[in-house]
């Protein structure tokens, strides 16, 4: 067994050694070992990709054909029209970041990228219009999923760690405790820190493995000497005396260690069908005839017996499956402790691949541009000169006369390119005209300023004029949809990356280019663009000087005064001055001022916990129960809170979405707020600072100072979560005594100003508080957060999930309990009153007695009764009404239905 341990724990380490290395200084041979895994998922990101494209096709002639409808005048088909949409941009964004994360040609991943960011936005915006027409944070479309067969499940649109922001190496190495850095000593070295607490643990392990078979030895001598004191020894066996001072033994003395079996005698069994008939008396035919029929019915017998045991079990593998289907029954989870590591690793191995094809590309890019400046930069020069002096001669020929010379502020000559040159009819037209003199080119500027704001004033009316109709329409319950669609930046950005794409990649096979290289064609073209706008501004300054030698012997042979053309340049663009804040901390370094709000307690380690742990079920009832104006008339579940709050993180990845800057979530204790909290830390990756008050009282006297800290390493660690407990303790209406000792407002006044204003949309940080007495708080604790969200109490399939999951993943053997009565009996506890009763209930010695001594469901509601000191109870319903209350309250939409049942109520009352 020590051998086994010794091993496993090498390997395991190797693995580590692995996990704490960061990309950049990955082996050379994982990038071997990962490209061999790339070509292999090479074909699947094609054929994705390619159906992809399709899906997008057909995506946008729906969209198009929906851009000429007029505005339907039930709200229904409306409802069903964005609902339809958002589950086909599900979908779509699902298969947009797969191929996104695997893709690593350079130039299509951009384009990919593009795609699937603009996705992303539409898939929120469809989201906001289906909360308005709801008039609820929580959207219902089972009749689209139905259609498309899918669950609530499939709208799940979180994809860690595809999400994730990555931080800069320098910060990611402070996080990860210099380990990115570290060379192999102090690599082995850590990892030896890091192993010391399992070595002990095995140890001890190995010591009381020995101590049992000792005694188990001990006492079969004494059952039976003459068995258990016989050794029989195989030949060859190593004899070894050895002994080790640093490990534990049950007796402390010198073992002597070898390989020896304690075996029983047996017989061979070569020959044994002869020894049985030298053995066996001679029979005659009618008793051997009677011996073979006891034979046969014997074994038809046991025939009988395995067919229908056999049977029994495939009917009972084939229940098991069907309730494991239906969600009736749950085999016991064995989660990996490193699969979310390895996940992880993965996505900065291609990560790492993908830097690397980057720098491959800007390399090439850089050769090509020397290539085509050594090689080209005088031919393209002698061709912009030859032809302004074609330019020259054609209008000399055609006007006596020579073009005025394009400025440099419109872009010199590049407008002869372009044909927005005058004509010679033109020219010639403005040869014989006075010039103006200064009022008339003021009137004249005047005249064309009050044409523009003319044309910006009938826009904005007519805007004006459209916003009144979608307005009018929508107080009557009837959506613009082709307006939402049209006015729609998303839309469009995507409608213009596939036209270009299939411009530019028509010609080009992408199944072929297996190597990632990127298309030199296009880099040559780029360049070649962009060296002919430079070069052009350089030939421009020559030939203007070869332009005015002509027009001055041009004034010559005509006897004409010569005056030298003014050159208006582009003036340079005046950076504005930004105030400059005051770094309190300019002289230290981010690892310092990191370390000092670990050391503090500021910023805590989080535990990993992914979201599949945070168990909860949806409210599949609720859009079966919509009133006559197609309202939903049930709340939430506690699964459509948890795909709200993973809606509102997706702006924590590395995508430009829209987000919160603070998010509150209240409901009663332990109804698993801290737990999302914890849950969207480990599942960002982000650097936890808890702001409570418990943390912050100490910081009183340099509250400036600390803010400034936290916000300072808050923007340098992103991603971030600032976290509050019990927010409402700093705006309570009435500090309690026993709370002024930590002084639980200091940081109240603070937030708006020093914290959320500092917060920019594109920073990752996200302030995120909890409440279970939101009504304690004053009012400005509603302004404080962005978003309020509130927990539901537990409902009957939460509370069935939890009872199947906990309970599976506690006992091995508990295939055929009542799950279902315990999550009716107990429903109204909340999620992690029921963690708690059966963690302890179902305790290591329960479960040493379960074979013996099978659980009785009365054991879990004697835990809520009689186990603690006293009688635990579910929430009361008028703390439940408390918090709708208030949450109605802060709830932009439960505002607008009541709002909009007031006007319904005041209808009806003038109907009567």
């Amino acid at each position: 067994m020590q051998i086994h341990l010794i091993d496993l724990f090498y390997l395991v380490y190797k693995y580590k050694k692995i996990q704490y290395t960061h990309t950049h200084i990955l082996p050379q041979r994982i990038f071997v070992q990962f490209n061999k895994i790339t070509m292999m998922s090479f074909d699947l990101n094609h054929k994705l990709w390619v159906s992809t494209r399709k899906d997008i096709g057909q995506l946008i002639k729906k969209q198009n054909r929906l851009k000429k409808l007029e505005p339907p005048e039930e709200k229904a088909i409306s409802f069903k029209i964005f609902s339809e949409l958002y589950v086909l941009y599900v979908e779509l964004v699902n298969k947009l970041s797969f191929i996104y994360h695997n893709t690593f040609q350079v130039q299509k991943r951009a384009v990919v990228r593009v795609l699937v960011e603009s996705a992303t936005q539409q898939l929120m915006r469809l989201k906001e219009e289906l909360k308005g027409m709801e008039l609820s944070e929580y959207v219902y479309i089972d009749k689209a999923l139905v259609a498309r067969k899918l669950t609530p499940r499939d709208l799940i649109i979180w994809r860690s760690p595809q999400f994730l922001y990555r931080r800069p190496l320098d910060a990611q190495n402070i996080v990860a405790d210099n380990k990115l850095y570290m060379n192999d000593m102090e690599k082995e070295e850590k990892a030896a820190q890091d192993w010391v607490k399992v070595a002990e643990a095995v140890t001890l392990i190995q010591a009381h493995e020995r101590a049992r078979r000792a005694r188990v030895y001990k006492s079969n001598i004494k059952f039976d000497k003459n068995k258990f004191l016989k050794v029989i020894q195989r030949k060859k066996i190593n004899y070894k005396f050895t002994f080790k001072p640093d490990q534990a033994m049950s007796i402390p003395v010198k073992r002597t260690v070898f390989s020896a079996d304690f075996l029983k005698d047996f017989e061979s069994c070569e020959n044994l069908r002869a020894k049985m008939e030298v053995l066996e008396p001679s029979i005659d035919d009618d008793e051997l005839e009677r011996q073979n029929k006891r034979r046969d019915a014997a074994a038809r017998k046991i025939q009988a017996l395995w067919r229908g045991y056999r049977a029994r079990k495939i009917v009972k593998i084939r229940r098991r499956f069907k309730e494991e289907l239906y969600g009736m029954k749950k085999l016991r989870k064995l989660k990996r402790p490193d699969c979310a590591a390895n996940s992880v690793l993965e996505m900065y191995k291609k990560e790492m691949l993908k830097k690397k094809l980057d720098e491959e590309y800007v390399q090439l890019i850089t050769d090509e541009r020397t290539r085509i400046l050594q090689m080209r930069t005088p031919w393209m020069m002698e061709d912009i000169s030859d032809h302004i002096r074609h330019w020259f001669q054609d209008f000399y020929e055609k006007t006596g006369n020579f073009h005025p010379y394009p400025d440099p502020v419109k872009t010199g000559t590049i407008l002869v390119v372009i044909d927005e040159t005058m004509t010679p009819l033109e020219f010639q037209e403005t040869l014989g005209k006075k010039p103006m003199t200064k009022a008339e080119r003021q009137k004249l500027a005047e005249k064309k300023k009050a044409e523009k704001q003319k044309l910006k004033d009938k826009i904005r009316k007519q805007k004006m004029k459209d916003a009144k109709r979608r307005k009018k329409l929508k107080d009557a319950g009837i959506i613009d949809v082709a307006y939402e669609i049209t006015s729609s930046k998303a839309i469009a950005n995507i409608e213009e990356t596939m036209k270009q794409f299939s411009l530019d990649w028509r010609n080009i096979d992408e199944y072929l280019n297996k190597n990632h290289d990127p298309i030199k064609d296009w880099i040559t073209e780029e360049e070649l663009a962009k060296i002919h706008q430079e070069l052009r501004g350089l030939v421009d300054e020559y030939m203007r000087v070869e332009y005015e030698l002509l027009r001055e012997a041009l004034a010559k042979d005509t006897k004409t005064k010569y005056k030298a053309q003014k050159v208006r340049k582009a003036k340079p663009k005046k950076e504005k001055k930004k105030k400059k804040v005051k770094d309190m901390t300019a002289d230290r370094t981010l690892e310092s001022l990191y370390q000092e709000l670990k050391d503090e307690g500021i910023i805590e380690d989080v535990s990993h916990k992914d979201f599949d742990e945070f168990i909860t079920d949806f409210n599949f009832v609720a859009d079966d129960t919509r009133d006559e104006d197609g309202l939903t008339t049930l709340g939430p579940a506690k699964g459509d809170i948890k795909m709200i709050i993973q809606e509102s993180m997706l702006g924590m990845g590395e995508f430009d979405i829209e987000k919160p800057k603070s998010i509150l979530l209240i409901g009663p204790l332990n109804s698993g707020k801290r737990l999302i909290c914890n849950i969207i830390a480990s599942e960002l990756d982000a650097v936890f600072i808890n702001l409570s008050p418990e943390k912050v009282f100490k910081f009183a006297d340099r509250m400036k100072y600390f803010l400034h800290v936290v916000m300072k390493v808050a923007k340098a660690f992103q991603p971030a979560i600032l976290y509050i407990e019990e927010a409402h303790r700093l705006f309570l209406k009435k500090v309690s005594p026993e709370l002024k000792e930590i002084n639980p407002g200091l940081l109240g006044p603070s937030i708006s100003k020093a914290i959320l204003k500092t917060i920019k949309k594109s920073d990752k940080i996200v302030l995120l508080g909890t409440s279970n007495m939101p009504w304690s708080a004053k009012g400005k604790f509603k302004k404080a957060f962005q978003k309020v969200l509130l927990i539901p109490k537990c409902d009957y399939g939460t509370s069935f999930l939890l009872w199947l999951e906990l309970m599976t993943e506690n006992v091995e053997d508990m295939e055929e309990y009542a799950y279902s009565a315990l999550a009716r009996v107990l429903q109204a506890y909340n999620s992690g009153e029921i963690a708690q009763n059966i963690s302890q209930t179902l305790d290591v010695s329960r479960r040493m007695r379960l074979r013996n001594e099978a659980i009785d469901p009365n054991e879990f509601l004697e835990y809520f009764l009689s186990k603690n000191e006293e009688p635990t109870f579910p929430p009361d319903q008028k703390v439940m009404e408390k918090f709708d209350k208030w949450f109605g309250k802060s709830n932009k939409f439960l505002k607008l239905r009541r709002k909009f049942m007031a006007k319904k109520m005041a209808k009806d009352k003038k109907k009567k």
